[in-house]
């Protein structure tokens, strides 16, 4: 069983990469220039499912593998699942969505700017929390010795 799925997880990998510089031979080829935003387009596209794919196979294959070991580390999985939805809760709910101080460019939509000031949100939350991790982690190395 457990050859299956690195086999799967070997062949899937060589299939994203394959996809992957597909798409920036497009983009090569069709030029970035600001004109001509399809090939951006694609890459971004690209990368949104990329990291779809991403925590789907981490959720799902930590769900799959948990259960397979030891049934209460699904418990565990949820609560970890359960945080990170609390924090982008969190982060959305305090996202002001206001609009850029000088911005001259065409308008922006209400869920466009609250998307954004989400995901600047979730970047501090995440920049501290490492900065803590860090500060503890040294801190609690001293302790113990």
């Amino acid at each position: 069983m457990g050859n299956k799925v690195i086999d799967i997880a070997k062949y899937a990998s060589w299939c994203i990469l394959g996809v992957g510089v597909l798409i920036v031979l497009i983009g090569v080829i069709m030029g970035f220039d600001a004109s001509n935003a399809v090939a951006i387009d694609l890459m971004l596209y690209w990368s949104y499912a990329l990291i779809g794919i991403a925590l789907c196979a981490i959720v799902v294959l930590g769900l799959f593998l948990a259960a397979k070991n030891d049934v209460n580390q699904l418990k565990t999985i949820g609560i970890v699942v359960g945080g990170g939805l609390l924090l982008v809760l969190i982060a959305w709910l305090l996202a002001p969505a206001s609009a850029p101080l000088a911005y001259n460019g065409p308008a922006v939509t209400h869920s466009d700017l609250k998307l954004t000031d989400t995901i600047l949100n979730l970047t501090y939350i995440a920049g501290c929390a490492s900065i803590l991790a860090v500060v503890f982690s040294v801190v609690w190395n001293r302790v113990r010795k």
